[in-house]
């Protein structure tokens, strides 16, 4: 059924308050268009109508089968999946106003998961008795794409940020550069964390300036350009770029390589899987909503 998103302010198209599609509407729109209804343009309204209609229509066959008897959503399940939804906003006060404006009451909300929770039982138990993967189909499909299991060159890199505010004194351009040339002169891979912490000016503060495994194009330009010319085990000099003046640590590298079948050997298993499920749900929703679009 449909995946689960953050809920958003936004005006369904539906007109009373806790309407069965009030939630597909508020779900779908941000699904498809990654905006609240009432963003939407008419060309869009049309479609969120058309798509929440066919969704609607197909989740109430699916509740109306022999297979909806033999599942169960119990209120563990429910606060579980109304806690999800809840973390995603800063207060109980922005939840109720999300709530709000796409007519919902919590308690309808809570119907609405039930309904959705429910439908994802059902799909489940029609496609419980898939069979599982074999070791000797994971290594073919392996074997027949290598290229999927090709792990491009990473780096471990820390980095120390200095930024350039003329608000503060320390942070004007001279005293910043001042400052950044001072640890470059003081870092090594013993101490590079602890000066990150006391001196960076970035989030990465709190981690020794950790910027994790980095792969080529996902920093800014000045810096990719730096990291990936780095000797492993290496820091660079102060790189000025738009936030401020850096100084990088390369802590190690980790070369392109191919990903050893024993270790993607799961990963592979739990995808066809998957992906068998999915054909067998289908099949099944084909036959249950005969006369409906899947599509």
């Amino acid at each position: 059924m449909l995946d689960s998103v953050e809920l958003t302010a936004g005006s369904p198209l539906t007109s009373s308050i806790d309407s069965p599609q009030a939630y597909l509407c508020m779900k779908t729109s941000i699904s498809l268009f990654e905006l609240n209804p009432d963003q939407l343009s008419p060309k869009q309204v049309a479609e969120l109508q058309r798509v929440v209609n066919k969704s609607f229509h197909i989740q109430q066959k699916v509740l109306a089968s022999k297979e909806a008897k033999l599942v169960h959503v119990d209120d563990a399940q429910l606060n579980k999946g109304l806690a999800l939804i809840k973390q995603n906003f800063e207060s109980p006060e922005a939840f109720n106003k999300a709530l709000l404006a796409n007519q919902l009451s919590e308690p309808g909300l809570r119907d609405a998961l039930r309904l959705e929770l429910s439908c994802e039982a059902v799909l489940a138990y029609v496609s419980k008795n898939v069979a599982p993967v074999s070791a000797a189909q994971a290594l073919a499909f392996y074997q027949q794409y290598p290229e999927k299991f090709l792990q491009v060159e990473r780096r471990a890199a820390h980095h120390i940020l200095i930024t350039v505010n003329e608000q503060f004194k320390e942070n004007a351009p001279t005293q910043a550069k001042s400052r950044i040339y001072q640890l470059a002169k003081q870092v090594n891979s013993d101490n590079f964390e602890q000066l990150a912490e006391r001196h960076s000016e970035c989030p990465t503060a709190v981690s020794g300036g950790k910027l994790g495994l980095v792969a080529r194009d996902q920093l800014l330009p000045q810096l990719d350009e730096a990291l990936f010319n780095m000797d492993q085990a290496s820091f660079s000099q102060p790189i000025f770029t738009g936030m401020g003046y850096h100084l990088l640590w390369c802590k190690q590298i980790m070369a392109e390589h191919k990903i050893p079948f024993d270790e993607a050997k799961t990963k592979i298993e739990e995808a066809l899987l998957g992906q068998a499920q999915k054909q067998q749900q289908r099949q099944w929703l084909v036959e249950t909503c005969k006369g409906s679009s899947l599509n």
